[in-house]
Formats: C-alpha cells, structure tokens, sequence
C-alpha cells in the first residue's frame, strides 16, 4: 500500500507549486500593465493631468453594466426551470450579483459556489444551480470570444496588425470567414449541447420521494440555447455601449457611435481572455491590458483616453457589481425553507413552457 504521508506530500508540494505559478503569472501581468502606463504617463503626463471626468456618463456606464448582465440571469434562470426546478427571476438575479464578487478570489469557481449556496434557500438543488451556472458562464464567454473574432476586421485598424499574432492578420484579411464558422459550428453544437444537458437532467432528477409522478420530465429546447445566443449578443452590445459611456466621461465627443464594434471587441475580448487566465482575479490586468490595446488603435480614440478608459471601465464595473451586490442581497431577502419547499412541490407551467 502506498504511504499515506507520501501521497500527502505530494499532492501539498503539487498545490504549492500551482499556487506560486498563479501569483507568479498574475504578478508578471501586473508588472507588465504597469510598465506600459508608467512608460504612457512619462511620455503624455500634460494630455493625462488635463483629462476631466464627467461622473454623469459615468454613473449611466454603472448602470448600463447592470443591464448588460440581465440576459444572463435570463438564460441561467431558464436553464434551471428546463432541469425542473421552481425559480422566480429576481432570486436568480439576487444570486447571480452576488456571484459576480466570487471572481475577485483566485481561480474563478467561488463564483459558482455563491451563485448554488444563495438559491439553496430558494429551494433550488445546488448540482442543479452549479451546473447550470458553469454552462451560462462558459456559454456567455464563448459567445464573446466569437464575436471578438468575427469583429476584428472593424475593431483592429491596419496599423496595428504588426502588433498582433499572425492568425489575427489572417482573420482580418478574410472578414467572412469567422462568421460563417460560427453559423457552422451553431448548428452543429447546439443540438450536440441540448443532448448533453437532457442527459445531466435525467441523471439529477429528483428522487421518488421528492417529486410526484404527475411532474413532468425536464427537458432542454433548441429553441432556449439558440436564444441564449442571441441574449448574449445583445448583453455583450450593452458591455460594449458601457465602455462607450466610459469613454464619454474623458471625451468631449460624447458617444461615438461609429465606434461601437470597437467598443464591443475591447470588452468581449477582455472578460474571455480575462476569465481563461485562472490565475488572474476577475481578469486582473488582462482585462485592462486588451482593452487598452484594442481602444488605442483608433485616431478618435488614441493611446491616452484607451489606457484611462480601461482603468475607469474596472473602477465602474467593480462599484456597480458592488452595489447591485448589496442592494439584491438585502433587498430580496431569503426564503424560509417551509416556502421553498412549497415552490418545489408545486408543478409550474413554465417547467413546460421553456420557450
């Protein structure tokens, strides 16, 4: 038999060396993200002092952040009732905003964690509501990574390409590619992802003695994940008006409107990228890093507003996750496990009605 202490020891010294690699990477981004404001600010300090800061257009990038999260909190709720279970949409936006602060802790599932622990009061099975949340998540990111693809022909200027990888060059050179992938990889997917996910439903249905025969079995539409698609454009266009708004706040032009694809490719990019580096708290750095890159390839733009704007756009995404945190935490409240219960043993016509 293999020695415990061992194995112990092993397994240890594996999680420490994981754990200095993460801090490691996430202080090499850090230094690195300095290193080019320090070196912007040497060379543009009169440009970045003269900068004034409107807080109106501010305040409606907090809010138009907030917004931007609705369709996610959508999709994930429709998901849950597609597994069979009985959510009202606030619950769910209550433990969605709230998950949103699990991201700022080194690698990225203690999101997932608070999103399951808060809808366990609501009566909501935490395999259910984890996995869900993952496939929300992972969705809303690939979704975003896609359409940073298919944007690069408008959002990277000529200029730039010498800065960005070959495989960039080639996307740009041929615009239709990326988006016939994706009508491609849809059909494909989707209908391989809605089995995938009535496979799981049927493995997790409740037990005998939780659930009456008359419940019927849940199941996934096509119909409800091509929405998602859809709901994830329009969450990822209201992320992109946000950073617009930013933008707006050190800008006398105001919204620039013939810049939105810009805007859309900096954020989808940077909260995908972001979330991929594990080692990274909410994107740390990285985030910062794409969107500043991508903003300052454009002359309405230019190198000092993109470097502000990605700082601003951390500050104003931080305090509306913040605030919205709170304000549903506390607002909506938890639900006493007699009601709960109550919820779960009531058959729900939307359980049928899944779109």
């Amino acid at each position: 038999m293999p020695d415990k202490s061992a194995v112990s020891g092993k397994t240890t010294g594996s999680a420490l060396v994981w754990k200095l690699t993460k801090w490691g990477l996430l202080a090499l981004v850090l230094y690195f993200v300095w290193q080019q404001g320090a070196q912007l600010y040497a060379q543009q300090q009169a440009a970045i002092t003269e900068i004034q800061i409107r807080p109106t257009w501010l305040f409606l990038a907090g809010v138009c952040y907030f917004i931007a999260w609705l369709p996610s909190v959508w999709f994930w709720q429709k998901l849950m009732l597609a597994s069979g279970e009985h959510v009202d949409f606030w619950p769910t936006a209550r433990a969605y905003y709230c998950g949103h602060l699990g991201k700022y802790i080194p690698g990225k599932v203690t999101v997932l964690l608070i999103r399951a622990t808060l809808l366990k009061e609501f009566g909501v099975r935490v395999s259910i509501a984890a996995v869900t949340a993952a496939y929300e998540t992972l969705a809303v990111m690939g979704v975003g990574l896609v359409l940073f693809l298919a944007l690069i022909p408008f959002a990277i200027s000529s200029d730039q390409l010498n800065q960005w990888p070959a495989w960039v060059r080639y996307i740009r050179s041929h615009p239709f590619l990326v988006p016939t992938l994706i009508l491609v990889v849809l059909f494909i997917s989707l209908p391989l992802v809605a089995r995938l996910l009535n496979l799981f439903s049927k493995k997790f249905t409740r037990s005998n003695v939780e659930a009456s025969a008359a419940e019927p079995q849940p199941e996934f539409s096509l119909r409800l994940l091509y929405a998602g698609v859809l709901m994830f454009l329009l969450s990822w266009s209201l992320h992109g008006l946000s950073l617009g708004m930013t933008l707006a706040s050190i800008s006398d032009q105001g919204l620039v409107w013939q810049e939105w694809p810009r805007w859309i490719a900096a954020v989808s990019a940077a909260y995908a990228l972001g979330f991929l580096a594990l080692f990274a708290p909410a994107g740390l750095g990285v985030r910062e890093g794409v969107i500043s890159a991508i903003l300052a390839g454009s002359p309405l733009i230019g190198d000092v507003n993109a470097f502000v704007a990605a700082i601003l756009i951390r500050i104003v995404s931080f305090t509306s996750e913040l605030l919205s945190a709170f304000i549903l935490y506390y607002g909506i409240g938890s639900q006493d496990s007699s009601a709960a219960e109550t919820g779960r043993n009531e058959p729900s016509s939307e359980t049928n009605e899944i779109l």
